[in-house]
């Protein structure tokens, strides 16, 4: 492939890719260490370490455990240079009950190791990860004195809409990242290194002053350590599938094998990681382009099957089907028929064998799939937001487009809905700068509240609880009013701006 499409330079073996949030595994096992050191403990409160750390919660202390297993309770995103005495931490739920994804956790745990060792991030994954294991063109943290080496990433053109099969991309923003939740970068050989520790669970090649010696010889970790740092802390679906978390890893065991998963998103980058550490092969697959939410799972577990039936000598595995063809839908016909709204427009959806349609002013065009009844619309008039549908008993009842609401004849459920009128002066377009963050779109839909489309539970004091779980840890709260609209938006710490776009 490409690392400057433009220039038309090609990926070359030391080309570096950011892995983003497999490098969470890196930091578990540079904690893994001192741990074997006696140094960290993961059962001791986090502020054993961090004593400068204020949480407001009215549970339990977190404990490294906590932080490593993603069951903290904490927000996911974050900015922890935004967090001081006057804007504290904060849980939504006791520590251990639930697993909420969290990159703030990791980023904390970046400074338990810095904390302990006395050295900056990077230097502590050099020194206990890095040239241990012999991954000399991989680079810990991504600094503009690497940028040289990096693929060019891309991303989305326009970062305020959904992004369909196809779209267009663009060259992304260069970022700078030195957080533990996800600032390695690497190379092709490098990561295969990596995958082969995992398989020898810890065992590494070579000697050097951070390899332990243990009784299977060299090893990054000891095995009672490699043990606990796969070991399953709670059930976290992996993609849709059953799966567990452990400290920096999802772990399954499928057909008898133990798999250790990840995947990695970052501004431009997307990757996946998977290990059968039982049949001792491994797959790691990274394009340098940030696709909406894509990471290649798929190339990466086929790569895994691949290499098991060589070595079982069976039959090669089919390759996995790609939507190639993203307007085929087929289950088209469920979405046909009239919808209206309450100001009495109309959306006309036909179906046509595996295709569905949308009159448009004359127009007739045709709906791409983006998931369970969620549609593309490529028409300027939809462009902004997913046509979705809603079913009652599986029959499709309802459509949504942003803070639009259409019902066709089958709705027998409300049709009118009250809320406070001040969340009308919230509803708007909010933009934050950082590439990291975007836009988000507020609105009111049906009488609730929405980020997008994600409900918003009014929790009182102008806090609102972003998620349909009662237990979920992320906050948006809205500036005080100006000429009838709030000028700013906080998501979870994170400020974002009113902006003049709809």
């Amino acid at each position: 492939g490409f690392a400057d499409k433009k220039a038309g330079a090609k990926v070359q073996p030391n080309t570096l890719f950011e892995i983003g949030s497999i490098s969470k595994s890196f930091v578990a096992l540079a904690l893994m260490q001192m741990r074997e050191e006696g140094r960290f403990d993961p059962s001791q409160p986090i502020t054993t370490y961090l004593p400068w750390l204020k949480i407001d919660s009215k549970y339990a202390p977190i404990t490294g455990h906590h932080l490593l297993s993603h069951t903290a309770g904490l927000p996911d995103g974050v900015v922890l240079e935004l967090i001081g005495p006057d804007q504290p931490l904060w849980t939504g739920f006791a520590p251990g009950e639930h697993f909420a994804y969290s990159n703030v956790g990791y980023d904390l745990l970046g400074h338990v190791l810095e904390a302990i060792d006395r050295q900056p991030l990077a230097a502590v994954l050099r020194r206990r990860v890095l040239d241990p294991l012999g991954m000399s063109s991989s680079e810990p943290v991504i600094a503009n004195t690497i940028r040289p080496r990096m693929a060019v990433g891309y991303a989305p053109m326009f970062d305020d809409r959904p992004f369909p099969l196809r779209g267009t991309l663009a060259e992304a923003p260069w970022v700078e990242v030195g957080e533990g939740a996800g600032s390695v970068s690497s190379t092709a050989t490098d990561m295969g290194t990596y995958l082969t520790m995992l398989i020898n669970r810890g065992a590494v090649r070579g000697t050097s002053p951070t390899v332990r010696e243990g009784s299977k010889g060299n090893r990054l970790i000891n095995e009672d350590s490699f043990e606990l740092f796969t070991a399953p802390a709670i059930k976290a679906p992996f993609w849709g599938e059953d799966a567990s978390y452990g400290y920096g890893l999802w772990t399954s065991e499928t057909e008898g094998r133990t798999i250790l998963r990840h995947t990695g998103g970052m501004v431009a980058f997307s990757s996946a990681m998977h290990v059968d550490v039982t049949s001792g092969i491994a797959a790691f697959a990274s394009v340098n382009a940030n696709l909406a939410g894509y990471r290649p799972n798929v190339v990466a577990k086929y790569a895994l099957d691949l290499l098991r039936t060589t070595i079982d000598g069976k039959t090669l595995p089919t390759a996995p089907k790609t939507n190639t063809i993203p307007d085929q839908i087929s289950n088209a016909a469920d979405f046909a028929g009239t919808f209206t709204s309450t100001d009495g427009t109309k959306l006309g959806l036909a179906a046509d064998g595996n295709k569905l349609f949308l009159a448009i002013r004359n127009q007739r065009v045709a709906l791409e799939s983006a998931g369970p009844n969620r549609f593309f619309v490529k028409h300027p008039d939809f462009e902004l937001f997913l046509l979705e549908f809603g079913r009652d008993h599986n029959a499709v009842v309802e459509a949504f487009h942003g803070p639009r609401w259409f019902t066709n004849d089958r709705y027998a459920g409300l049709r009118t809905f009250q809320y406070p009128k001040e969340w009308d002066a919230f509803a708007g377009h909010y933009r934050n700068d950082s590439p990291w963050f975007g836009s988000t779109r507020i609105f009111v839909r049906k009488g609730t509240l929405t980020a997008e489309g994600t409900p918003l539970t009014p929790l009182g004091g102008g806090v609102f609880r972003a998620g349909a779980e009662e237990w979920s840890p992320e906050r948006i709260s809205f500036s005080p009013v100006v000429n009838g609209r709030a000028p700013r938006m906080k998501f979870s710490g994170v400020e974002f701006y009113r902006t003049f776009t709809p």
